[in-house]
């Protein structure tokens, strides 16, 4: 999974641009808080789930796939995360996103975690995602994401 250069902050992309690439990723920042933590004082291993999808629902907001709006879903079908380091009460995080693959009814993120204080990386995923109707069966990766990502 590739790392990237560019940071920004406050739910933006990288550059003017909408090709949501790692070179290029939507980004959002947020604040730890107290009931985050465990019992050793950081952030549970677990939270940093939510905090991957509090940023997909920004970016898939401001890029157009408005679920309220849609008679399709994109649900988390497999995901893989490598733990880096521990985050902090008060620590200010960057949480990014970029597309690595679309198929034909799935799409494939990378994520990031990174405390802005010093830049460490505190995780990387990859979640592989399905687009679904209401009944459950797949159907095609929406309009809007496909114009998000030029391979």
């Amino acid at each position: 999974m590739a790392l990237f250069n560019v940071f920004k902050r406050n739910a933006t992309f990288g550059s003017g641009c909408h090709d949501v690439n790692a070179s290029n990723p939507f980004s959002t920042t947020l604040r730890v808080r107290g009931y985050e933590l465990d019992v050793f004082g950081h952030v549970n291993n677990a939270v940093y789930l939510n905090y991957f999808e509090h940023c997909r629902w920004e970016a898939f907001g401001q890029l157009g796939g408005d679920v309220r709006k849609s008679d399709a879903q994109m649900v988390v079908r497999k995901l893989s995360v490598e733990y880096m380091a521990a985050a902090f009460l008060f620590d200010e995080i960057e949480v990014s996103l970029w597309i690595e693959r679309l198929g034909r009814t799935s799409a494939t993120f990378g994520q990031s975690l990174r405390r802005i204080s010093d830049g460490q990386v505190l995780a990387t995923a990859e979640f592989v995602m399905v687009t679904i109707d209401a009944t459950g069966r797949p159907v095609e990766v929406p309009q809007w994401l496909r114009e998000q990502h030029q391979p």
